[in-house]
């Protein structure tokens, strides 16, 4: 079964076009060699990413991920095997929505800042699987 998991953290400096083409074409890379597939969203100085794979490929690219200086303040929303990859098609799919876009994602009421987003995810643990929904279907358009 393969494996799922959702964080979010804050960038150490707001990231420009090039380095988080950089961040994108070097996960895409090591994806194909490790068979990993899944999401990078970046909105407002945070990182929303979803990985799929194999448990121990995942969980040991989450801890590289950890460690990595570009970042901090990771926070794991969700993580769990399920039946299938949502998104099985992406090697490293990626999204730059606006904090009202991620607010409807998540199903709350109008407009918010990534700050209340992140506590709504924390507080809330059916949140982040409809997140991941709803980022699916923003990619199919």
């Amino acid at each position: 079964m393969p494996f799922q998991i959702m964080y979010s953290s804050q960038a150490s400096a707001p990231m420009s076009v090039g380095a988080l083409q950089e961040i994108l074409a070097d996960a895409r890379v090591g994806n194909v060699l490790h068979n990993v597939t899944g999401a990078l969203v970046y909105v407002d100085g945070v990182f929303f990413q979803i990985l799929e794979g194999d448990a121990g490929v995942v969980r040991k690219l989450m801890a590289s991920i950890a460690a990595d200086a570009r970042h901090h303040s990771v926070k794991v929303f969700h993580e769990a095997e399920v039946d299938a990859r949502l998104f099985e098609s992406w090697r490293m799919a990626y999204l730059s929505p606006t904090a009202g876009q991620m607010a409807a994602w998540a199903g709350l009421p109008g407009a918010t800042t990534i700050d209340a987003l992140l506590r709504d995810l924390e507080r809330d643990p059916q949140r982040p699987p409809q997140v991941l929904l709803n980022m699916l279907k923003a990619l199919a358009q």
